[in-house]
């Protein structure tokens, strides 16, 4: 376990996510009474690690009272009822009302925007963050501002917006709200910590923008193109032909916004410019 700050630590386990990454963070916080966030393991081996770390706490009188999962998918929940299990079957699982309705997890409390949770010391105020998930939440601790951010932010890699499941223009608004809230530091569900928490977000929003504007130009230059011919454009010699998929959906999460924005028109399984 790797404490970063104070009543904030880390531990990474092994997950199926997304590469480059191969681990999703659990997160520690609180000193005495502890909340655990999104144990993601579904591998007993790493299950058994994380649990084991807790233990070493408990033996000194520390306690967990909290379960909590920033969002529904596989890589951030998949050990939460296995850790509960290990904890006694006891300690409630808490997620906002639309992760509640995408798992399969006994979630045991909703939170919600507004809301706050007070545990071993720490005071976190509860942002409701859509965008990546439908009912992503992060959480800032008021003494050091740093802030729980899940899949909004990554340490390693990148965030994938997924047509159906997120939405861009959702996104770059909870970027935007996390930005305003200042926070000093991130935490994220992969890689380390992220330092200067609102320049980081400021780069994520003018990424995306950008992003966004190459999608467009690459339009205007080729005309009429799928989501995977614009991966090639886009992102040739950048990354892999084998990513050119998940790259797609990216680019396709991109489109849905500029035609919402009048900025695209989609033909079929084709988009054209609009000018």
């Amino acid at each position: 376990m790797e404490h970063l700050l104070p009543r904030i630590a880390r531990v990474p386990v092994r997950t199926p996510t997304l590469a480059p990454a191969t681990h999703t963070n659990t997160w520690v916080l609180g000193e005495g009474e502890l909340a655990v966030f999104d144990p993601a393991s579904p591998y007993e081996d790493e299950q058994r690690l994380l649990y084991g770390m807790l233990a070493e706490r408990i033996a000194t009188g520390e306690r967990v009272t909290h379960i909590v999962l920033t969002h529904h998918h596989h890589d951030h929940v998949a050990g939460a009822e296995a850790l509960r299990d290990a904890l006694g079957g006891q300690v409630p699982i808490l997620a906002h009302r639309a992760t509640d309705e995408r798992v399969d997890v006994r979630i045991d409390g909703h939170l919600d925007e507004g809301d706050v949770l007070e545990v071993g010391g720490c005071i976190l105020d509860l942002m409701h963050t859509p965008g990546h998930a439908p009912g992503h939440l992060v959480f800032r601790d008021r003494d050091t501002g740093a802030v729980v951010a899940g899949d909004m932010v990554a340490g390693i890699g990148t965030i994938l917006i997924e047509p159906g499941d997120g939405h861009l223009g959702q996104y770059l608004e909870s970027l935007a709200r996390m930005q305003k809230a200042g926070p000093t530091a991130l935490l994220p569900a992969h890689g380390p910590m992220l330092e200067q928490g609102e320049a980081v977000l400021a780069f994520y929003i003018a990424h995306r923008h950008q992003r966004t504007e190459q999608i467009r130009q690459a339009l205007v230059k080729r005309g009429a193109s799928t989501p995977l011919e614009l991966a090639e454009a886009v992102y040739g010699g950048v990354i892999e032909p084998s990513a050119y998929p998940i790259a797609a959906v990216q680019i396709t999460s991109h489109l849905q916004w500029m035609r919402e924005h009048a900025l695209a028109a989609e033909d079929g399984e084709h988009w054209r410019a609009v000018s």
